[in-house]
């Protein structure tokens, strides 16, 4: 610690901050147009000079370090002079339009203006008139306002890692810009728009939509991916106008991505369900919520009279609330009487779940958003972690510049393997061989002797047998990667002095499978890592909170396990011949995400009663009996806990749609009109009693699983390539496709091949193929790209319309589940 003196306060800070971080720290103000805690100073606009006892001149405090024994004056007469003249000097071509530009309010120009600026300015110029730039739907630029400070330059290029704009010119001519003055193609993030402290970066979408004198801001948590963000909605006479990232709060410190800056309409959207609806002559009609309920207690009590209790299944959702699943499994056990109770998660975060359990005894991985700091190496296993989980992404560029080494396995072009320090463009759903031929190494060079307990697990000689099989030559045949660069991408691994290995298993991801997650969890045990090395997170914003709430049907809340007889996983009710006669289905669409369409479809036609409750009008809703409106996030309280296990309050922002209410209140009426006593009331009483809950964490037990590379379906001549499918940054599951900004930006469905496939099968750039598998055809639009390497496309599972979930299939094995397909001009 250091002890300096600002303004005649001591105070006491680390050693290593500026000046300006000190007097940020103890609440001292010192005015800056340039500075971000995010970037490196830069010290452009002068705003911040102090002086310093000693020093000849003022100096810049953003970019000065702090240094025992200083004193500071921060707001002499003289630094006042000089901030007058620098507040002129950048209204000299600056537009005096505040009553007309959105900023207005919230303009650091202009709060410094009134602090400092003149009535009358000594220089007279003619003011920048510059055309806007509205070419692209998220970002418009008004370079007329643009005062150079760079920050947005330097946030894209430092922070975000695309470098999609940077300063052109010179002098006077100078101006912030995509190369070529190109139109803006980025990832939309819109951090830029939310550093510039003028009006010269706005949000198109929330543009001339507001002032900011009218708003009411409130924090929240974004319903996408499982990080966890915060948001800060800005909100007037209810609706939601804007969303920003505020650099103070939440675990994401003001960093958002695409969806969660321009994806909160999705609430507006006009398939909104806003009363209950049921199914009569054939036809789905507007009902009461009275008369909803008594159909579907007459009719659910009698499938359970007359069939079973066995005959009827439940589907919970990763979009809902801890309260919502929480009470949904409890009507299913308690009034129901079944364990047939499971998620879209069967086909995705259970493969984790199961690893966990079988390799480590423990309940659930020890996940951390920082994980990747600090780290010697990181190896990312076939996921576009930037894409599934954005802000997550971020930490793992920030560890390279702290020295980690990126080690990317992956057939795709992605942000991570761009920014790699190895890059191995392996065979789709081939790095499970790879992980075995890192074990074949290690035990080689003899790196697991450097922790006795990567011996001392269970079922270590059967991993040695195993692994004795893949050696390099082997590997990377399989992978189709050089062997020598495999084998020093290795040894970088193995010899760092810390590890990671970082995966995601998403529901719509094909490209990995449980005995991927397994094998790279015996890798980390060999290494000696233990379980926080392993990072695998949740997908969605409530897949983790879902699990602890018992959404599964193996364990109850709190990851207790079933003692007896458990109930039936989602393969086995959506797949299983004859396995169900009800199925009752929370917030998700099983028709639109789940793979094998056409089996799924004929399992919900074949139902006595299907029952639908959610948000929109989904696929899947359209063939159901009942069709009950759930309010939607922002529209109700609830808790969601992020990938890290961090419980976080989403709080009511909107009214409801129509007659749409919160989840728990649903099975609450439910159970009552079961004549069955609800367990709680109220919300308060149930986010109490779940605040409470204890979460077993089961007890660490390292235990080797040794797995074999397998193909689930290997092409061939009349399906020579593989379909990766996934998630785009843009888009995550089915939600975002609510949204209006972003389906105007990212519309549809489509296809990436790559160009030397695409020559071969005679597909031109833009236009619409057939994609055709062994269960089924549909056709789509294609881009031609070298993102994709030779033999496989890749597939966002975002587009229902487009029922690329028609070619897949549903499989319950430990192989990565890949498709292999012919596509042709259509």
């Amino acid at each position: 610690m250091i002890e300096l003196t600002i303004d005649d306060i001591k105070v006491r800070v680390e050693k290593g901050l500026t000046i300006l971080q000190a007097a940020i720290e103890n609440n001292i103000y010192i005015p800056s147009m340039c500075w971000d805690p995010k970037l490196k100073p830069y010290g452009g606009c002068r705003m911040c000079l102090v002086e310093i006892e000693g020093q000849p001149r003022p100096l810049a405090s953003c970019s000065y370090p702090a240094e025992n024994g200083m004193i500071i004056r921060t707001n002499t007469p003289k630094i006042a002079k000089l901030r007058k003249t620098m507040v002129e000097l950048l209204l000299i071509h600056h537009p005096l339009d505040c009553p007309t530009c959105d900023k207005a309010g919230q303009c650091s120009l202009q709060d410094l203006a009134h602090q400092y600026g003149p009535s009358n300015n000594r220089i007279q110029e003619e003011k920048y008139a510059v055309a806007r730039h509205t070419r692209n739907p998220f970002i418009s630029r008004n370079q007329s306002k643009c005062i150079l400070c760079g920050k947005c330059v330097a946030v894209c290029w430092e922070h975000q890692g695309v470098g999609a704009i940077n300063f052109i010119g010179r002098g006077f001519e100078t101006v912030v810009s995509p190369a070529f003055e190109e139109m803006l193609d980025c990832e939309f993030c819109g951090q830029c728009v939310d550093i510039c402290p003028v009006g010269a970066l706005g949000n198109k979408p929330f543009e001339h939509s507001f002032s900011a004198w009218f708003l009411e801001s409130s924090d929240n948590i974004c319903p996408y991916c499982s990080v966890g963000c915060t948001i800060t909605l800005d909100t007037r006479e209810g609706k939601i106008v804007r969303t920003q990232g505020v650099a103070t709060k939440g675990v994401n410190k003001g960093d958002l991505c695409v969806k969660g800056r321009y994806g909160m309409d999705f609430i507006y959207a006009e398939n909104r369900l806003k009363r209950p609806l049921v199914r009569k002559d054939g036809v789905l009609v507007e009902t009461t919520w009275e008369d909803a309920m008594h159909i579907l207690t007459e009719r659910l009590t009698d499938v359970i009279k007359t069939k079973g209790p066995d005959r009827v299944g439940v589907i919970g959702s990763h979009k809902f609330s801890n309260e919502s699943n929480y009470m949904l499994q409890e009507f299913a056990r308690k009034v129901i009487g079944t364990n047939n109770i499971d998620s879209a998660s069967c086909f995705g975060f259970s493969k984790v779940q199961k690893t966990v359990s079988q390799a480590f005894g423990l309940s659930n991985l020890p996940i951390r958003l920082d994980a990747p700091i600090g780290k010697g190496a990181i190896l990312v296993v076939e996921s576009d972690i930037t894409s599934t989980h954005p802000v997550w992404g971020l930490k793992f560029l920030e560890a390279r510049k702290k020295g980690a080494k990126i080690l990317v396995l992956e057939p795709r072009e992605t942000k991570l393997s761009r920014h790699s320090d190895v890059w191995l463009r392996v065979r789709p759903g081939t790095s499970h061989a790879l992980l075995n031929g890192i074990m074949y190494l290690a035990l080689e060079g003899g790196y697991h002797l450097k922790n006795h307990m990567s011996t001392a697990a269970a079922n270590f000689s059967e991993l040695e047998e195993l692994v004795k099989t893949y050696p390099p030559e082997i590997v990377a045949s399989i992978a189709g990667v050089d062997k020598d660069e495999f084998v020093e991408m290795a040894r970088v691994f193995l010899g760092a002095e810390t590890r990671m290995i970082a995966m995601t298993l998403g529901f719509v991801e094909n490209s990995k499978g449980l005995n991927t997650a397994l094998s790279a969890a015996n890798l980390i045990m060999l290494t000696g890592d233990g379980p926080s090395a392993l990072q695998m997170p949740a997908g969605y914003a409530n897949t983790f909170g879902m699990w602890q709430m018992g959404i599964t049907p193996d364990y109850l809340p709190g990851y207790k396990k079933i003692e007896g007889s458990t109930g039936k996983n989602l393969y086995q009710m959506l797949y299983g011949e004859d396995s169900l006669d009800a199925l009752f289905i929370m917030g998700d669409d099983p028709l639109g995400i789940c793979p094998d369409l056409k089996k799924v479809e004929a399992t919900l036609k074949r139902l006595q009663l299907l029952i639908v409750q959610d948000i929109r009008l989904t696929d899947t809703a359209r063939l159901a009996h009942i069709v009950l409106p759930e309010a939607s996030w922002a529209e109700k309280e609830g808790t969601f806990t992020n990938a890290a296990g961090l419980n976080q309050i989403s709080e009511k922002i909107s009214a409801p749609s129509g007659d749409s209410i919160a989840g728990w209140q649903i099975f609450r009426n439910l159970t009552r009109y079961m004549n069955l006593q609800p367990s709680v009331e109220t919300y308060t009483a149930l986010k109490d009693y779940l605040s409470a809950m204890v979460i077993d964490p089961g007890k660490e037990k390292w235990q080797y699983v040794p797995v074999h590379y397998e193909e689930s379906e290997a092409p061939d001549k009349r399906y020579p390539l593989i379909m990766v499918t996934g998630n785009l940054m843009q888009h995550s599951g089915a939600l975002s496709v609510m949204s209006k900004n972003l389906t105007e930006a990212f519309p549809g469905a489509f296809i990436q091949i790559n160009d030397k496939d695409a020559a071969r099968h005679s597909i031109a750039d833009g236009g619409m193929v057939r994609v055709e598998s062994r269960r089924g055809a549909t056709t789509v639009k294609v881009v031609v790209t070298d993102e994709v390497t030779e033999g496989m496309i890749f597939a966002p599972i975002n587009f229902a319309t487009a029922r690329l979930n028609e070619l897949t299939y549903g499989y319950d094995g430990g192989a990565a589940p890949l498709t292999a397909v012919r596509v042709s001009p259509a």
